[in-house]
């Protein structure tokens, strides 16, 4: 006896909006609850997230909703729901990836058989915490196929994280596809399933072996169990797997698995669509750090509803394509359009919370600073420079120092500044750093991008002509200059601000104008790279090469996959270089990967003849979904699809920062840039009110601070409220709360009292009891606002449009491949035997390529002309059949060879 797993991979946006893939759902679900009645025993995976229930039942409307829900659990025994809401990319979230599995759950839990296990069967890479997150959310299996670095094959290993945090998994040595569709061919169908459990049952002693029959977006789940083959649900098959295995052919894995040489996992998704990446960093932040914070401390539950839908927006968003920037155009317009709706919510959820919080505050200025540090800050407003020291875990009173600015639009040669913490000087649109003994130079850098929405592939300089250099704004001890680029690709605009701070801000105000480009800001100066990453901080190589997979694994090599060697990493708010006690980073808001890709310019002469460069990636702009050839990439990554949306075409600004301090004092500058405290002003009618209490909540006795705060919201059960932080040191740390707390996991589920520790590199979540905090009676009407920071982005709508030469071109292109098809099917006619299966694979790829170059030119049009929305929907199920259909007979022609 044989076990499979039977499941869909619902890729919900790719090649089509979930407008049309939503629509093929009903007929998957009738399907399968006809295959459950015609076997009871049948089990059935629904890809491991609740969207795709969600999007099936938006089909539905009042008593036919119900009735489809009904439905659901009528039949919940032989099919998994969740864990997760979605299949997000885990490179990308932190705080978004815990409420991606609260939310799955209670999705799930409506229809019964939660599935508790991890389904990670083709997301984009995993950053070093997502066992431990997992593991907290009683998620201790998972099934994973990309980014494991595996030199022979294994099928089961153990997963850690750094916190020591240990999941088991099944690797999916042969993808998760590879018995798909059996009874397609029932001619081939015992030798086909003979051929693959052959392939895989010399790497293991057990009889559950990694045997998925499903596809992307296969609308027609089948049942192929006979009595030697059963299907089995994901947790049976591990438990059982691991029960009977030879400990001696199970892997070991800590940390990051980002690894592309077997299959790949696409680093230049993470600079794809910059825009979508600012967006999803700054409605995280807003949620996390500065909405729910507020909620929990005026306690007030009403506004659940508003909150609990601006997170399912986000985490919609966050999918691995989505949020990849690896679809059609239309799909990542929706996509703005959820963004915008979580401004919405925030706005007028943000408004009605402060009208709460007024009746807590004290007039005058007070500062939330949820922070283990305290946090130095400064900001202009209004011709005036505003400073003030911001204690850390309190709610409080502070006093402001006002500097006088004076406004300039001065063109200047060079500028000079110096504090206590360095000495700077920019001159030809370069800025040079010295402190004490280092050296850095900052230059953005333009290249040229061969890659496509996937893959970036970064090659010579591109010419860049720096205009000029403008004193924007001075003080004692502040100053703003502003240098200007130019280029055919992008017009963009360097704002620096100096000021008594060791960290100078970098805000970048770009205008895409051209295509197939990089934008770097490039670090050069020696050290180590350190790079921030969701709940953790890693040390990363310059470089990772890939040496070519031995022979006993190139027979699992199905799908593309990187080769030759990396140079892009994922990265979240900081990566720099650590040298001796010293670190010299950049921060930046909603930036999420780096590269290490050098050129002519990046290797100077001089004092930084011998030092790379570190360079973060502030956009590509790239023209084509998938390109069938890209370098350091072989494979088939994804449809040939022409998205001048991904071009860039837009006006957008960028918020960095490069700080130089002490390693140890890194964090506290990090957190004033990335999560600054929140300054409330509540007017002042009457002078003898401000001798109020200074200090209105501390939230912490004492909190070591090297320790990280992540979230403060309502508990989930309304019946206190949690704080989270992480520990990105390796040592044990303590914080201590002025009230008794209970440490849970991060489903609430209630652990233990907590005992003022926090291992290292661990998440921890703590209950403690609602506040009780005094209010201030004001009679005069005044009302609360924030002055500092601002929530938004600046970001501009897509200025670009299709090239109508191109959409020409395509539609030629369609012509000529109808014709091969035509000469292909008179051969089939004529021909017998495996030549005639040869035959329909080669008319299928074909078909294929025709059908996703008529559905771009259509996708195209329609931004400049009215196209009947039916033809495009009737194209969408049809290049979706065809692929499942080249794909089966890709199986079939293995299995007759």
């Amino acid at each position: 006896m044989y076990y499979i797993i039977s499941h869909t991979h619902w890729d919900r946006e790719w090649f089509a909006p979930t407008d049309a893939t939503k629509k093929m759902l009903p007929s998957l679900f009738q399907k399968l609850f006809q295959l459950i009645d015609n076997n009871p025993e049948y089990k059935f995976v629904l890809d491991g997230q609740m969207l795709l229930v969600k999007d099936y039942l938006s089909n539905f409307q009042g008593e036919e909703r119900k009735k489809a829900e009904d439905e659901l659990k009528k039949y919940s025994k032989n099919i998994a729901f969740g864990p997760y809401y979605g299949q997000i990319d885990w490179r990308v979230s932190e705080e978004s990836s815990i409420r991606n599995i609260i939310l799955g759950n209670q999705e799930a839990k409506k229809f019964g058989n939660i599935m508790k296990i991890g389904w990670l069967l083709d997301n984009f890479g995993f950053l070093s915490q997502v066992a431990q997150i997992n593991s907290q959310c009683e998620i201790e299996s998972c099934f994973l196929w990309r980014g494991l670095k595996m030199k022979f094959p294994k099928i089961g290993f153990t997963w850690s994280s750094p916190d020591g945090s240990k999941i088991h998994g099944i690797y999916l040595l042969d993808s998760y596809r590879n018995i798909m569709r059996l009874k397609d061919y029932p001619e081939v169908m015992e030798k086909r399933l003979e051929l693959e459990i052959n392939k895989l049952k010399k790497y293991s002693k057990t009889n559950y072996l990694p045997l998925l029959n499903g596809y992307d977006l296969d609308p027609v789940p089948e049942d192929p169990t006979d009595g030697e083959l059963k299907t089995v649900f994901p947790d049976e098959f591990i438990k059982e797997y691991f029960n009977q295995e030879d400990p001696s052919l199970i892997g070991e894995y800590v940390g990051e698995l980002m690894d592309g040489s077997i299959v790949s996992v696409f680093p230049g998704s993470l600079s794809t669509r910059q825009y979508l990446k600012i967006m999803n960093w700054h409605s995280e932040y807003i949620l996390s750090k500065v909405l729910e914070p507020l909620i929990a401390i005026v306690d007030n539950s009403e506004y659940d509803k508003e909150i609990q839908k601006a997170w399912e927006y986000l985490v919609m968003n966050l999918v691995h394509d989505s949020i990849g920037g690896v679809g059609v155009d239309q799909i990542h317009e929706d996509m703005e359009e959820r963004y915008n709706k979580i401004k919405e919510i925030f706005e007028s959820t943000l408004n009605k919370v402060l009208d709460k919080v007024d009746q807590v505050l004290p007039l005058g200025y007070t500062c939330l600073n949820l922070n283990p540090q305290e946090l130095p800050v400064l900001f202009e407003n209004k011709e005036t420079l505003y400073r003030f020291s911001a204690p850390s875990g309190i709610l409080s009173k502070v006093d402001l120092k006002k500097y006088k600015v004076r406004y300039w639009e001065k063109p200047i040669n060079s500028f000079h500044w110096e504090n206590k913490h360095f000495k700077a000087i920019v001159e030809n649109g370069k800025l040079h750093i010295k402190k004490e003994n280092k050296d850095y130079l900052i230059k953005p850098v333009l290249v040229e991008d061969k890659g496509d929405e996937y893959s970036s592939a970064f090659d010579k300089e591109l010419n860049l002509t720096f205009s000029g250099m403008r004193l924007k704004a001075r003080s004692d001890n502040y100053s703003k200059i502003a240098l200007d680029f130019t280029s055919k690709e992008v017009d963009f605009t360097l704002s620096l601000t100096f000021s008594e701070l060791p960290y100078i801000n970098i805000e970048i105000e770009s205008l895409g104008k051209g295509s197939d480009y990089g934008l770097l800001l490039s670090l050069i100066g020696g050290g180590d790279i350190n790079a921030g990453a969701p709940f953790d901080s890693v040390k990363r190589p310059y470089e990772i090469k890939y040496e070519e997979p031995e022979e006993e694994m190139k027979k699992f090599l199905v799908a593309a996959r990187e080769i030759a060697f990396n140079n892009v990493f994922p990265m979240k708010d900081y990566v720099g270089l650590e040298k001796d006690d010293y670190f010299a980073a950049f921060m930046a808001k909603g930036i999420y990967s780096y590269t290490t890709h050098s050129t002519t310019s990046l290797t100077p002469s001089g004092a930084f003849s011998s030092k790379k460069a570190v360079s973060l990636i502030l956009l590509r702009s790239v023209s084509w979904l998938s390109l069938e050839n890209v370098k350091g990439r072989i494979g088939d990554a994804g449809p040939v699809m022409y998205t001048p949306g991904a071009e860039v075409k837009r006006k957008m600004k960028i918020e960095t920062a490069f700080c130089i301090s002490p390693k140890n004092d890194f964090l506290k500058y990090k957190n004033s840039f990335i999560n600054p405290p929140l300054l409330f002003y509540k007017h002042i009618n009457n002078s003898s009110l401000e001798n109020q209490a200074r200090v209105v909540h501390k939230f912490y006795s004492s909190v070591d601070e090297n320790i990280e705060f992540v979230n403060m919201k309502p508990s989930i059960d309304k019946e206190g409220m949690t704080l989270r932080f992480f520990n990105p040191t390796h040592k044990k740390k303590e914080i201590r709360l002025p009230q008794k707390a209970i440490k849970t996991d991060l489903l609430e589920n209630e652990l233990e009292e907590f005992d003022g520790t926090i291992k290292p590199k661990e998440i921890l979540t703590l209950k403690i009891p609602k506040l009780s905090l005094n209010t201030f009676s004001d009679d005069q009407g005044s009302k609360v606002n924030i002055v500092y920071p601002k929530f938004t982005w600046d970001i501009s709508e897509d200025l670009s449009k299709p090239d109508i030469s191109i959409i020409n071109k395509m539609e030629r292109e369609v012509r000529d491949l109808k014709e091969q098809i035509k000469d292909v099917d008179k051969k089939i006619k004529e021909t017998q035997g495996i030549s005639r299966y040869e035959l329909h694979f080669e008319k299928y790829k074909l078909m294929r390529k025709a059908l996703e170059l008529e559905l771009s030119s259509l996708y195209n049009r329609s931004k400049i002309e009215r196209v009947d929305s039916s033809k495009i929907e009737h194209i969408i199920v049809k290049l979706n059949d065809v692929r499942i259909k080249r794909r089966g007979i890709e199986f079939l022609l293995a299995t007759l060879k």
